[in-house]
């Protein structure tokens, strides 16, 4: 073996394991709570819900408004020979059936439901940093673990290059240990790129392209509070009241088009002005009502197909919600699953590192070959990492239930521009409600 290739090898572990010590990295994101602050304090800065609190209360006002009335003005005969005749008219649609009434009810129910949804969107938006977060955490344990998987390969490097200086074992077994340590450096690399991958992707929540980040690693354990957090979640009955919401606007759209089969009169008042050259002017005034004939459309097929919608409305709402329990209750029972298998493999790390040491010493002294000391190295390593996998499983179960309990999904939270839909969401709401009170 060739000194570059040694002094290559020796290099490559120095840099890589150098990459994970704190130093490297910034302390203000250590901690899941840490980052979610600051993903508030950027998120924050855009106000949307102010700006929705806003809209929501000029929609109130609006609904308040009566119907504008209309002028009306015309004269006939424009010659002074002639009989001229003024016509001036106002006229006022009255409002005796209470569309008044129901919009202002659809105005206040469309306040309620911008309450919750800002009550979800600020669950779902934590969600949304948790996922993040985890996914670094993750990364980094995954990253340590290669890390310490370096140290073992350089040591078993040194250990087979003593050996062959001592004439005990052949060259080709020298070789083999350079291309255990070649593996496993290649696999760090990909580790580190995992775990800069992650760090990018949860500083970008903050505004920030790619910040340095240090995750506590003792503080990323199993999540044992999920079922305390998804009880709080359906405590909170967010979506009960939301759906009970859905069931009011559409009970209202009802009544809206009941109003709409009904005559509603229009007040007319008047007055006319009569002048002629032989005679006096003479003025009248004039009263009158203006009554629809709704003999052709009474809304009779509107109705019924509003009240049909409305049960499927609800029927869905219901499948939903019973849908949510079943999958929360599975998720969180392979979370227990999981847990039996997360703590066997601990009892296999404690043994498999025994093992590996047993073996490099036993190497050492001439009593085993290198490929057994490979043996016993990859087997501790598939066993680390199986735990790490099995640990990422769980995550992923446990924010695939705390997601249900709010409503949305574990495919939601965990796309790359997550926020970005989120904070489409709540403008298209906006949207939504401006063109229905615009619609009024």
């Amino acid at each position: 073996m060739s000194l570059y290739f040694t002094a290559f090898i020796r290099f490559g572990l120095a840099v890589g394991i150098s990459a994970v010590l704190p130093s490297a990295f910034s302390a203000d994101v250590s901690s899941f709570e840490s980052a979610f602050a600051k993903v508030q304090n950027y998120q924050t800065q855009t106000d949307i819900w102010q700006q929705q609190q806003q809209i929501s209360d000029f929609n109130i006002q609006q609904s308040k408004l009566w119907q504008n009335p209309s002028l009306s003005i015309e004269q006939t005969g424009f010659g002074s020979d002639q009989d001229r005749e003024l016509s001036i008219g106002i006229s006022q649609p009255l409002d005796i059936f209470g569309q008044r009434k129901i919009n202002q009810a659809l105005a206040k129910i469309s306040e309620q439901q911008i309450q919750l949804q800002q009550q979800l969107w600020n669950a779902q938006s934590r969600l949304i940093v948790k996922f993040a977060w985890s996914q670094l955490a993750i990364a980094q344990k995954e990253q340590l673990i290669y890390a310490a998987q370096l140290k073992l390969s350089k040591a078993n490097l040194d250990s087979a290059q003593k050996r062959y200086q001592a004439g005990s074992i052949a060259l080709v077994d020298v070789e083999r240990a350079e291309i255990e340590s070649l593996d496993i450096q290649r696999l760090y690399q990909q580790a580190v790129l995992k775990q800069q991958t992650a760090a990018r992707q949860l500083s970008n929540l903050w505004g920030e392209t790619a910040a340095p980040i240090q995750l506590d690693t003792a503080a990323v354990n199993w999540p044992e509070q999920i079922q305390g957090l998804v009880q709080h979640n359906l405590s909170e009955g967010w979506l009960d009241k939301l759906y009970a919401l859905n069931i009011q606007q559409a009970n209202q759209q009802i009544e809206h088009l009941k109003v709409q089969a009904r005559p509603s009169p229009t007040l007319n008042v008047g007055m006319t002005r009569t002048k002629s050259p032989a005679e006096a002017d003479d003025t009248a005034l004039a009263l009158g009502v203006d009554i629809p004939l709704n003999i052709f459309n009474r809304q009779q097929y509107a109705i019924p197909m509003a009240k049909k919608q409305q049960i499927l409305l609800n029927h869905q709402q219901q499948r939903e919600l019973k849908q949510h329990i079943e999958d929360i209750a599975s998720s969180i029972h392979q979370l227990k699953g999981l847990r039996t298998q997360f703590d066997a493999a601990a009892s296999q790390i404690g043994l498999a590192e025994k093992i590996q040491s047993r073996t490099l010493q036993g190497f050492q002294a001439g009593k085993f070959a290198i490929t057994e000391v490979q043996q016993t190295t990859k087997q501790l390593q598939d066993i680390r990492l199986s735990q790490v996998q099995i640990l990422a499983q769980a995550w992923q179960n446990a924010l695939s239930a705390e997601a249900l309990s709010i409503g949305t999904s574990y495919e939601e939270i965990s796309r790359s521009d997550a926020f970005s839909q989120l904070n489409k969401k709540a403008i298209e709401a906006s949207q939504n409600l401006i063109s229905t009170a615009l619609g009024q």
